[in-house]
């Protein structure tokens, strides 16, 4: 078995020892929430396991990367990587998919981009990281509150029409951006379609009542706010298409959901404290609510 001058096995190179390990209820645990969000920093999995013992839940990770082959240390992370002070990010394997599927464990997922190809390059890597950020807090501040429960992607599509099921990519809603005065941008009709990055919804228990609530998640990295066409994307172009599309209602008869609101998260609209991730998520986006 190959090591490093420290007698330490490669962090992104998978080396097997031979040693014997069975899955416990907390592997599970590890499996399903990697196939929720895909990717995953072993900070991510601790905030959403909470292990009696951090030290020993790092080295059972290291275990499952290095011995069974179920979850991956992706090499997307390598150039951002600092041993110092990067977490180790972690995906599961085609193995790890594999698993669950032969237990019927696998879980709603949150994010669709949650089982491409293990190959498939990912250029917007920070992007996909912020997607994954702001719903793993959002999904961690629900989880505190009694009367609240995080609802998925997957768990929304279930009860949409069986054509948006079907599609190829069942978020692409198609949506008709008219000319208005709040969007002087738009100058003409425009037929298009929105993808959001991600679609959640929060089920809330008021007075013994179930109600729900669901937004659209964009995040915002490098878009301008403006653009002197309509051809590039800009958040005003985007948010012209979701008024539109929430003024059409046509996200009931594509998804099949009451209601709707966009989210624009943009990278200074994160915390390290989930108990307050959602109260500043959404103020920083009530502006941009519709």
């Amino acid at each position: 078995m190959p090591l490093d001058t420290l007698g330490r096995r490669s962090r992104f190179k998978r080396t097997c020892s031979g040693k014997r390990l069975v899955l416990g209820k907390r592997d599970v645990k590890i499996l399903r929430w990697l196939y929720r969000y895909r990717y995953l920093r072993q900070s991510h999995l601790q905030m959403l396991i909470k292990p009696k013992s951090p030290k020993r839940f790092v080295e059972r990770l290291g275990d499952l990367f290095h011995e069974t082959g179920y979850i991956n240390r992706p090499l997307l992370q390598h150039q951002q990587f600092d041993a110092l002070s990067s977490p180790m990010l972690y995906e599961i394997g085609n193995a790890g998919i594999e698993y669950l599927e032969s237990v019927g464990l696998l879980p709603h997922r949150a994010v669709l981009f949650s089982r491409r190809s293990r190959r498939a390059y990912n250029p917007q890597f920070l992007h996909t990281m912020m997607i994954i950020e702001a719903l793993v807090r959002i999904e961690l501040a629900t989880r505190q509150e009694t009367n609240q429960r995080f609802v998925p992607t997957d768990e929304i599509l279930t009860k949409a029409p069986q054509r948006t099921r079907d599609a190829p990519n069942p978020l692409s809603v198609p949506v008709t951006i008219l000319p208005s005065k709040r969007f002087p941008v738009v100058r003409q009709r425009i037929e298009t379609h929105i993808i959001p990055d991600a679609l959640y919804g929060i089920e809330y228990l008021i007075d013994g009542e179930t109600r729900y609530r669901f937004w659209a998640l964009e995040c915002e990295r490098t878009s301008p706010a403006r653009r002197s066409t309509v051809r590039a994307s800009s958040t005003t172009l985007k948010e012209a298409a979701y008024d539109a599309l929430v003024r059409s209602k046509r996200f009931k008869e594509h998804w099949g959901i009451p209601n709707l609101k966009l989210q624009v998260v943009t990278d200074k609209a994160t915390t390290k404290d989930p108990r307050h991730a959602l109260d500043q998520i959404q103020s920083r986006c009530a502006n941009k609510s519709i």
